[in-house]
């Protein structure tokens, strides 16, 4: 009788064998990642008004405790014992609203372009929004309160709106030749929600060759936890991470240093 296959010379572990524990298979794959980490965001991302764009996702109404509140019904899921927890995810909401528009407010005073994009259909009775939306409720039509954009992160007349029905910026919307065009290879990205959307879009800016920052203070999920956990996934692989505080006086830099270049100008063409 011949052996099974997996009898001859097997590689297989057998249950006797020592195996690694959870601890441990993390705790290597972790190295691995960091290492691989060190190596493609050793340093912060430049940031020059030339190269540099600032893409915030989805900072609209769909937010609010209202329209939460709304979905939770949609999918079945709600009832007054609901009410502390939208309390909770409201004021983390906040404190990333409030980071949003400081690194908003910099951003454009230093000149680098921000970019909004935003989920709403096409259609007033939104039949071409996409399959998660639809299952999700998401059903934003043109003009609808649920895609009007939050007041903290509102676009000001002649910055650039993009309109999506789908998660990700780059199926969603033609971003990618707006980048190219503008002449942007680094992309700082702000928004909600870290696990969907945002993840989705940086992984794709990233694959796209643009070099990625996120202000990991400046975004959220719906639950901390999806939040980090998102955060692990994506920082310091398809994307660096830096906080509010510590990108905020990297853009002062950038304003200090322009400021010294457009003196320097005037004081030569003084001279002349």
């Amino acid at each position: 009788m011949s052996l099974h296959p997996l009898s001859r010379g097997s590689s297989v572990m057998s249950s006797s064998e020592p195996r690694a524990t959870a601890e441990e298979v993390n705790a290597l794959v972790e190295n691995y990642y960091g290492t691989l980490g060190a190596a493609g965001y050793a340093e912060p991302l430049p940031l020059h008004p030339a190269d540099t764009a600032l893409v915030l996702v989805d900072i609209q109404q769909h937010l609010s405790t209202r329209s939460i509140r709304a979905s939770l019904k949609h999918a079945g899921v709600y009832d007054e014992s609901a009410e502390p927890v939208l309390a909770a995810i409201n004021a983390d909401l906040q404190v990333a609203l409030r980071n949003i528009s400081q690194v908003l407010a910099k951003c454009r005073e230093v000149g680098i372009r921000p970019i909004h994009v935003g989920i709403q259909s096409y259609l007033p009775d939104s039949a071409d929004a996409g399959m998660l939306h639809k299952a999700a409720g998401m059903l934003y039509a043109p003009g609808s309160y649920d895609s009007q954009f939050l007041p903290e992160a509102a676009p000001l007349d002649g910055e650039i709106v993009l309109t999506k029905t789908c998660s990700g910026i780059h199926v969603g919307t033609h971003i990618d030749q707006v980048l190219r065009n503008l002449g942007v290879q680094n992309v700082i990205v702000t928004g909600f929600y870290t696990d969907q959307c945002v993840s989705a879009s940086v992984r794709d800016l990233t694959d796209l060759g643009y070099r990625v920052s996120l202000v990991d203070d400046a975004m959220g999920a719906m639950s901390p936890e999806r939040h980090q956990n998102a955060l692990q996934s994506i920082r310091k692989l398809y994307a660096n991470s830096e906080s509010t505080e510590e990108i905020l006086p990297r853009l002062d830099q950038v304003a200090a240093k322009l400021t010294k270049k457009k003196r320097g100008w005037l004081s030569g063409r003084h001279g002349r």
